[in-house]
């Protein structure tokens, strides 16, 4: 049967159909055996490629246009609001049946009409996640019943603050610098013809191994079909869990497998008392401390009851009279303007201050991520399966002396 023609009233799907007849044409062309080939075999077979490349282009085109057309109306939901968020969320349900027909190789299985047999994995109206491309984190899709933004978690973690770099080594060798201040002293002016001096760098070789944080959820196999719920579990829980822990890690880990050994756990950290009474005075000396030693502030991590303390707290001789004398602590900046982690981690009345971006390094060989199995106990008989949450990271703190463990006291 000849390839149906196409027309400027050609869909994308005619359009598609025709490029499936062309190629299934030329294919029997170039299978035909040379003792069987006509005199018109060349211009037959190069008229049939020829007609893919223009059926192709033809295709390209229509799918950018349609793609176009997709994206507005998406564009003009999302300008309707949460509502139109929900319009959204209701086209874009994925079904059991929409995945296998998406799914890689079936398209051409249909174009080599349907010889043997195809076989592809559908995972329950789950879809890989890119959220972080080390994450490979399982995330549903299905109705909004849970929408985005109502998850129970905090805005900003301590590996926020962080340099975070892949690795795929199992222990992680590094230097520190020993002594920087003293032996950067040893340069000097020089008089013509004097000899010049000699300067020492002392270095000292560690270590970060990588450690594994982990948690997991037993859950029913009910619970699996039901993508909102399965959502709950995973965003809202199970990842939350890994972050505060490798959080208290991070901060305080003894070093002694199978934890990390912390910042305020390596030596050479500073040390800050409290100024009474003012916190944001407390934090300026810290940072001073930092700069004082070539280092660069660009955080703080504290309690948030200290730190809405703080911002609470009345101060007479802040700003000018147009306060009336009782201005709040927030507008002097209670951190000046860096970046603040307020964590339940931090101990009452304490706090990190870091050059943590430069200061120290979070090494992922593993970022978290998230299977799903009926190994456990009698999960098979019982209709149950563990959702197991993982991590494998390493931390090494490159200058001490760029953290101050601070004090605080609000009066």
């Amino acid at each position: 049967m000849a390839p149906k023609a196409l027309t400027p009233e050609s869909t994308l799907a005619d359009v598609r159909e025709h490029l499936r007849d062309v190629a299934t044409r030329a294919v029997e062309l170039r299978a035909t055996p040379a003792d069987k080939r006509g005199d018109t075999f060349e211009t037959d077979l190069r008229a049939a490629i020829d007609d893919i490349h223009f059926a192709n282009d033809i295709e390209t085109a229509l799918a950018k246009v349609a793609r176009g057309e997709r994206e507005a109306a998406e564009n003009e939901q999302r300008a309707k609001g949460p509502r139109g968020a929900f319009e959204r969320m209701q086209d874009e349900q994925i079904t059991a049946g929409n995945e296998f027909v998406k799914a890689d190789g079936y398209e051409d299985w249909v174009n080599s009409g349907q010889r043997g047999t195809f076989q592809t994995e559908v995972r329950t109206l789950l879809t890989s996640s890119t959220t972080d491309p080390a994450a490979g984190i399982w995330r549903p899709v299905g109705t909004p019943v849970l929408r985005a933004g109502t998850e129970r978690r905090r805005r900003l973690f301590v590996r926020d603050l962080l340099t975070v770099q892949q690795t795929g080594l199992s222990s992680i060798p590094y230097i520190q610098e020993l002594n920087p201040l003293t032996n950067e002293t040893g340069a000097s002016a020089v008089s013509e013809g004097s000899a010049k001096p000699e300067v020492t760098m002392q270095f000292v070789q560690a270590d970060a191994p990588v450690r594994k944080i982990a948690a997991w959820i037993p859950v029913t196999t009910e619970i699996l079909a039901d993508a909102p719920t399965l959502r709950g579990y995973i965003d809202s829980r199970l990842e939350y869990m890994i972050l505060i822990r490798e959080e208290q890690q991070v901060l305080f880990g003894s070093g002694t497998a199978p934890q990390l050994r912390g910042i305020t756990e390596t030596s050479g950290t500073q040390t800050q008392a409290a100024v009474a009474g003012d916190v944001p005075a407390t934090f300026a000396q810290a940072f001073g401390k930092i700069e004082n030693v070539d280092g660069d502030p660009d955080g703080v991590v504290m309690n948030p009851i200290d730190f809405w303390t703080a911002v609470a707290t009345r101060h007479s001789t802040q700003f000018d009279s147009g306060f009336g004398g009782n201005a709040p602590a927030e507008m002097s900046s209670i951190t000046w303007g860096e970046r603040v982690v307020r964590t339940r981690a931090m101990t009452a009345l304490s706090a990190l201050v870091g050059s943590f971006a430069l200061g120290a390094t979070l090494f992922e060989r593993e970022g978290v991520t998230i299977r799903v199995g009926e190994q456990h106990s009698d999960y098979f008989t019982t209709n149950k399966v563990a959702i197991l949450g993982e991590e494998r990271v390493a931390l090494a703190v490159h200058r001490p002396d760029w953290f101050v463990e601070t004090t605080i006291a609000h009066s």
